[in-house]
């Protein structure tokens, strides 16, 4: 090798090094100033991930976006306040909530300017037992896509005499899905009526076709999100 290849080799090497240190300390940094997005239950936890970051292209790495689950509605306000007096109290907050009950969510004028709420679904849906219009997880989706998410379970799976069609057509699309469900299977003469609502996220998640209007309204917020608070790099 000449002194010259020598000398291109060296500097192709240390060109190679200074481009893994950036992308190491660009991911470090990205999650030391992370976008919290706080979601309701386990089926988010398990579908945000697979429709923001495979199916919209948000990379939680480069992005910064940790995901928390903060288990139901009922602690929604006491997750904001407990957040507020943590040493992360000042970075971007995303709450996600079920528009199922009103209520128990604070009024937006009340929070801090990097506290954001996000309702899901981000349009009403159906017509829930309050009479109100509204929805959850569930009702983000399309009720096709939820109908073949729940037959795609591993227990409906084993019982092949539950049939979908017969699902079908007693379904009705302005009503809570999952209850549906829930009200079908107790006719059928199974073992149980409960299916499991992360596995159907996940399945919703992984086969929706095209992705729901909610989540590229969350994917647009992160972005933007992000472009007002551009994560510094710390080499």
């Amino acid at each position: 090798m000449s002194d010259f290849e020598s000398i291109e080799d060296d500097a192709i090497y240390e060109q190679l090094c200074l481009e893994r240190a950036w992308d190491e300390a660009s991911k470090v940094s990205a999650l030391e100033q992370c976008i919290y997005l706080f979601v309701e239950g386990e089926s988010e936890e398990v579908a945000f991930r697979i429709l923001l970051e495979e199916g919209l292209g948000i990379d939680f790495s480069e992005y910064g976006v940790v995901i928390a689950n903060y288990n139901g509605i009922g602690n929604l306000r006491h997750v904001i306040r407990i957040m507020a007096q943590t040493l992360s109290h000042d970075r971007p907050m995303i709450f996600t909530y079920d528009d199922d009950d009103p209520s128990k969510v604070p009024p937006l004028n009340s929070l801090p300017s990097n506290i954001h709420l996000f309702k899901v679904p981000c349009l009403p849906t159906v017509t829930l037992p309050s009479g109100q219009q509204g929805g959850s997880f569930e009702e983000s989706f399309d009720c096709r896509d939820f109908i073949d998410a729940c037959f795609e379970t591993t227990f409906l799976k084993n019982n092949p005499k539950v049939l979908k069609q017969d699902f079908i057509s007693v379904f009705d699309s302005s009503k809570p899905f999952y209850a549906q469900i829930v009200n079908f299977l107790k006719t059928q003469g199974v073992a149980t009526y409960v299916l499991p609502k992360p596995e159907i996220a996940e399945n919703m998640a992984v086969a929706c076709e095209p992705i729901p209007d909610t989540y590229q309204k969350l994917a647009d917020l992160i972005k933007k999100i992000r472009v007002q608070t551009p994560v510094k790099v710390k080499i």
